[in-house]
């Protein structure tokens, strides 16, 4: 009957797996790549993603009525039988490395804090490297989709639930908190907060008032939003420069606070005034944004952009030659530190603080 389960039939020959599936009525004239990859279609369980489906269909992996189908966009009919070719090694161990050699760097699993109160809750310590994308289950390199497959293996368990909880940004490196569970999560932990320490590396030399620290309260213009305002005001929002900076300690769920470590003067291009550039360290429990763009924004309107934002062209172009060739187009701004306070107990996690985000590192370069 239509209401009942699609057959599936699993032929092992020769360490290959052959997965075969029914196709019910509710994808009757569905195409192939969208049918495969359906939560209800018993071939998803091993072809996820729509880009695994155009892979394995392109292979010649994907039978149709016994006949190798090669095309993605083929529609289906009730009682089609779809067959997919597998091998035994080729499981998602192997698909996860082949994500990570697409990428530079690997993601790090720095710490797990599991819940005392909600069985199989836990917030996970990424440390995620530049070009990964936090949010996203479009793709199976995201930061979300490889923590989900990584800790659904290593529990075991076919069904795992994840949720990033820090939205740092594809181009900034450091620590990414997120929460997995076996059940579907609230839209906010109540029971957690997170202060983030950013290591910023930035133009110019910072004022000696800045040397205790300062906070900056942050503009509602300065967190990022998706869809525009269709207000008069909204231009007018976007061209205001100022912020608001004080000495005197503001709440940093709205403020920033910011502490020069280190600075150091360079030599720029010829017939270019000495340059400087110094590192700093800001601090923040802002969630409602992205702190890597806000961070910026910030600094930028204050009059000390951070090394390699886009919106600084004419700072990075003083840089000397031998500078612009490590930064390779990478900005130096990172999460190396956080603040986790779960459940009542707070702990700290911290990861090594990238290099080209230190003046020593420039420093020694220099000389």
């Amino acid at each position: 009957s239509a209401s009942a389960k699609p057959n599936i039939e699993l032929l092992d020959i020769k360490g290959i797996t052959l997965i075969e599936a029914a196709v019910e009525k509710q994808y009757d004239s569905k195409r192939l790549k969208n049918v495969c990859r359906q939560e209800g279609f018993p071939l998803s369980k091993y072809i996820k993603s729509k880009s695994q489906v155009e892979n394995a269909i392109k292979n010649g992996r994907v039978f149709v009525n016994g006949l190798a189908a090669f095309d993605t966009g083929r529609f289906l009919k009730e009682n089609d039988i779809v067959s997919l070719v597998k091998e035994e090694h080729n499981q998602a161990a192997d698909d996860n490395n082949d994500e990570v050699a697409k990428n530079a760097s690997v993601i790090k699993f720095v710490q797990e804090i599991p819940s005392t109160q909600t069985r199989g809750l836990s917030i996970v310590i990424a440390n995620k490297p530049v070009g990964v994308r936090c949010v996203g289950s479009f793709a199976s390199t995201t930061l979300e989709m490889k923590t989900q497959k990584h800790f659904a293996c290593s529990r075991g368990v076919e069904r795992l639930f994840c949720r990033p909880l820090t939205k740092l940004d594809t181009g900034c490196h450091g620590l990414c908190a997120l929460a997995i569970s076996p059940k579907e999560m609230d839209e906010k932990l109540e029971s957690l907060r997170i202060c983030y320490d950013f290591t910023v590396l930035v133009h110019g030399r910072v004022p000696e008032t800045w040397k205790t620290g300062i906070y900056a309260k942050i503009p509602t213009n300065g967190v990022r939003q998706w869809k525009r305002r269709k207000t008069d005001t909204a231009g007018a929002e976007d061209n205001d420069s100022s912020i608001t900076v004080s000495r005197s300690e503001l709440g940093l769920e709205s403020a920033v606070f910011i502490k020069p470590l280190d600075m150091l003067s360079i030599s720029g291009v010829e017939q270019q005034e000495e340059q400087c550039i110094s590192t700093l360290i800001a601090r923040s429990r802002h969630d409602d944004g992205r702190l890597a763009n806000v961070i910026p924004y910030i600094l930028r309107k204050l009059g000390y952009p951070v090394v390699n934002d886009r919106f600084a062209k004419r700072e990075y172009s003083c840089l000397p030659r031998k500078m612009k060739n490590v930064l390779k187009q990478k900005i130096c701004i990172g999460c190396y530190s956080l603040d986790i306070e779960f459940e009542h107990v707070t702990q700290t996690v911290a990861t090594e603080v990238h290099k080209r985000t230190q003046c020593e590192f420039w420093r020694t370069l220099e000389r």
